[in-house]
């Protein structure tokens, strides 16, 4: 397991879940659509021990369609490969990777993919040219296959954002052979990926630091009152402003697909001052909801936010 399960952290994340459930009742929403995935950082562990990070999980590997949180894992790889010389840095790609993660543009993470594929997409090609494309648009679930993570056994990562239906051979691809080629991912792995990012051990310190950049978010009120500054509706809401706070939210209803419609997740990531709480210095902690209800829902996940908080104020 990448953290230890302590009595402390399991104390912590049921009572937690007990707070989801609380959230989600006047929704009629059954918990058991959800996930939560929670890792805690230690204030006696400065240097990030993998050994000493302590978390909970409930049903952190089962796999959900993870909307515009997926533009993380966009965000990761896109990085290594600039690292490595296989995209060429310019100022459209660092706009674009500002626009997918700051504000979630669909249109910015999809110039991030075909950047990271060398493909196009929409008009249909001949069945040569579609099998050298399907490999290229595998490249992500690659990269992450190979940092051998057992939480990346079940993710794929290979479809655009859409804000509607797809066509040409998008369409193909994301049911090809008949069956469901949805992006999916599940909380145990996003929450590893933004800890290892927002605690300089994702691949290299320097890479971590860049990602940790574009990720990091302001609560204060100017900033939440911008449209899609994912913090209003989202677990950050009603978090004290003055938190450094890195995160991803994702949120879609009805898309005309049913295998990718009514969503709303949270990824989160943040340091906690020590008058809050003594045992941690730093949280990350995912949330995935599914479900028309909770999609429409902006209440239950500031309510979850705030819960975890006042939870870490009795430790």
């Amino acid at each position: 397991m990448y953290y230890q399960q302590t009595e402390q952290s399991m104390q912590i994340g049921q009572q937690l879940l007990e707070s989801a459930r609380q959230a989600f009742a006047p929704l009629a929403h059954d918990v058991a659509d959800s996930a939560i995935t929670l890792h805690f950082f230690p204030r006696s562990n400065p240097h990030d021990s993998p050994a000493q990070l302590e978390g909970y999980s409930w049903q952190g590997a089962r796999a959900f369609y993870p909307a515009s949180v997926v533009k993380v894992a966009y965000l990761a790889a896109v990085q290594a490969a600039l690292s490595e010389g296989k995209v060429t840095a310019h100022a459209e790609l660092k706009r674009a990777m500002t626009d997918m993660i700051l504000w979630s543009s669909n249109n910015a993470t999809n110039y991030v993919i075909d950047m990271l594929s060398g493909t196009t997409g929409d008009t249909l090609l001949p069945a040569n040219e579609m099998k050298q494309w399907l490999e290229r648009r595998q490249g992500v679930n690659r990269f992450f296959r190979d940092l051998g993570w057992p939480q990346a056994d079940n993710i794929n990562i290979c479809q655009k954002l859409m804000d509607d239906d797809r066509y040409g051979r998008e369409k193909i691809f994301v049911t090809l052979d008949g069956k469901n080629n949805h992006n999916q991912l599940n909380s145990d792995f996003l929450a590893r990926l933004l800890s290892e990012i927002c605690t300089g051990s994702f691949l290299d310190s320097s890479m971590s630091s860049a990602l940790a950049t574009f990720l990091k978010r302001p609560l204060d009120s100017q900033f939440r009152s911008l449209p899609h500054s994912q913090v209003d509706g989202f677990l950050g809401e009603r978090l004290p402003e003055g938190l450094q706070y890195y995160s991803k939210a994702g949120w879609n209803g009805w898309t005309g697909d049913t295998l990718s419609s009514y969503n709303r997740h949270d990824s989160a990531h943040f340091l906690v001052p020590e008058n809050y709480c003594r045992a941690y210095r730093a949280i990350t902690v995912v949330v995935f909801s599914h479900g028309k209800a909770v999609s429409e829902d902006t209440t239950f996940l500031p309510r979850i936010g705030e819960a975890l908080f006042e939870l870490l104020a009795q430790h």
